[in-house]
């Protein structure tokens, strides 16, 4: 008998995946344990540079907020992670916010130990293209692993702020407590995601006729985040 899932059920099974494949790029660019909220700065910097990859983002859209980017649908999932013992979790914290209330923080990674992980990782295509469910997941591991490289050039107490200069994060024209919207209701993404066109920008610096590859263009991306922190 086949199972039909709910919208709300297939979206936190996505999102589950996700936060499995984020934490095994981490791990990958060796940058774990990772604090929830240097996650969270990794989650949107995915979400908003995919295009810069070809592929399309998880979430095309995020409430801006002064403490940075924070999705509490991948917060909920990275906890019940840590519950069936799948993730790991430490030093826990909670970050007292301006505008009242808490955020839980914490240092977060796989639990490798655990014997239902290989199965899901390699069914995830972080294993490879063989046994993947789908082919598009190796792909989007592929983009993630090489974008946690990049974030790994962030220092750790830089990565919050590298999020907050982001240029569509930044965009002037959004305030805080306003939607920030780069590819779920607009009507031009790529005008309305500053980040992959200043990515895009990049060749117009090398001479004629040189070309970039995606994973340059995300680590010179990770170098612009890094000059706009130290006012560059």
């Amino acid at each position: 008998m086949t199972t039909v899932l709910s919208d709300t059920a297939l979206y936190a099974m996505r999102q589950k995946a996700r936060v499995i494949q984020l934490l095994d790029a981490a791990e990958r660019a060796s940058i774990t344990p990772i604090r929830a909220a240097r996650l969270h700065a990794f989650a949107y910097l995915a979400d908003v540079l995919s295009p810069v990859w070809d592929l399309p983002s998880f979430d095309g859209k995020i409430l801006k907020t002064e403490g940075g980017p924070h999705y509490p649908d991948l917060q909920r999932e990275l906890d019940r992670l840590v519950v069936v013992g799948l993730a790991q979790v430490s030093d826990v914290q909670y970050i007292p916010l301006k505008t009242g209330g808490a955020r839980v923080d914490g240092l977060y990674l796989l639990n490798l130990s655990s014997p239902e992980l290989p199965p899901i990782l390699t069914a995830l295509g972080t294993r490879g293209r063989e046994q993947t469910l789908d082919i598009l997941d190796c792909e989007v591991h592929a983009f993630l692993v090489e974008l946690a490289g990049a974030v790994a050039t962030v220092a750790d107490d830089e990565v919050n702020t590298a999020a907050t200069v982001d240029a569509t994060y930044a965009d002037h024209r959004i305030d805080v407590a306003n939607v920030v919207d780069f590819g779920s209701w607009t009507t031009d993404p790529y005008r309305d995601n500053v980040s992959q066109r200043t990515a895009d920008r990049f060749r117009q610096f090398l001479p004629q006729g040189a070309l970039l590859t995606p994973g340059e263009k995300l680590f010179l991306y990770a170098s612009f985040l890094r000059g706009r922190i130290h006012g560059r």
